[in-house]
């Protein structure tokens, strides 16, 4: 009993692949940021083309049609 091997052996690590680096985080950082810039650009024209249209319809300078 006291000689007994009692370790688990090792798994063969030959036919795993290697684990591709994280890289990835820094990428989806990126994409996030340019994501909200981006969305937040959209709407500060979106906003700005309402006030135009707004200022326009209270001056009373829109024609329709002629």
């Amino acid at each position: 009993m006291k000689n007994d091997d009692l370790r688990a052996d090792r798994d063969e690590l030959d036919h795993f692949a290697p684990r591709p680096s994280a890289k990835r985080g820094n990428n989806l950082v990126l994409q996030v940021a340019a994501g909200v810039f981006l969305g937040g650009l959209a709407l500060w024209l979106v906003q700005l083309a309402a006030t135009m249209l707004y200022a326009k319809l209270m001056l009373g300078t829109i024609t329709f049609g002629g």
